[in-house]
């Protein structure tokens, strides 16, 4: 399948599931948003599709003939190793109940700032990506439609990211609106929190899917090359 397709396929399902749970969420339906809902369990779905997109490129790659560095090879397992974790966090809230161990260990009192420990948890995991990527820009930037998806995905990471830190805080929204209006917006900004956060993991996706079909492509070049010079060597050692 073109990378063209399957980003039809993979936005169009992620715009369906938004517009699907928004409808739910209207009707009066269990909060597709919340735990357990299917928006959580899209999320996770598309996490670990990452990881196996990431684990394929790192086959293909290994099975090449081309150089394949030891540094390169650490990215993608880290990679694909790092979305399967993340696909558990998002599974069983593991940043979460890091949170609540901390402020057990510790005996700390539920404030605004100590409130944030699960978000900055979160923000790590970020920096660490973030700079996995840039260490080995090299295995990105060669394909210049995964560098495109990447930016777009990065770009609603911070806007999400951003949103996050408004919509933690009612007292805050509560300067601007009155508590009742201050409630339903911080509800509408957690539902738009999460929508953001799955078209980002599509953004990923369709990254990683361009890498694969690059290196797929690439690979049958070789194959086909090889088989060519094979055929040719025969020839020339057997004619007819």
């Amino acid at each position: 399948m073109t990378v063209r397709r399957a980003s039809i396929w993979v936005f169009s399902l992620n715009f369906l599931a938004i517009i699907l749970a928004l409808i739910v969420h209207y009707l009066g339906g269990r909060d597709p948003f919340g735990e357990r809902g299917f928006i959580s369990f899209l999320s996770v779905a598309q996490l670990l599709a990452i990881a196996w997109l990431a684990h394929k490129i790192f086959q293909l790659k290994a099975r090449s003939k081309l150089p394949f560095k030891q540094s390169a090879k650490l990215f993608w397992r880290t990679v694909t190793w790092g979305f399967v974790f993340l696909a558990a966090d998002e599974f069983l809230s593991i940043h979460e109940v890091t949170d609540l161990l901390i402020h057990d260990i510790f005996s700390l009192q539920e404030t605004p700032v100590t409130d944030r420990i699960d978000d900055v948890i979160v923000g790590l995991y970020g920096i660490f990506g973030a700079t996995m990527v840039w260490l080995n820009r090299h295995e990105i930037t060669v394909h210049q439609r995964a560098v495109s998806f990447l930016r777009r995905g990065f770009l609603l990471l911070i806007i999400m990211v951003a949103i996050d830190a408004f919509s933690n805080d009612q007292g805050f929204l509560e300067r601007f609106l009155l508590p009742s209006t201050a409630d339903i917006a911080q509800h509408s900004l957690y539902q738009l929190e999460d929508s953001l956060k799955i078209l980002i993991e599509a953004f990923f996706i369709m990254a990683f899917y361009a890498i694969f079909t690059a290196n797929e492509q690439i690979q049958k070049r070789l194959e086909h090359s090889q088989r060519a010079f094979q055929s040719e060597s025969e020839e020339l050692i057997n004619p007819s």
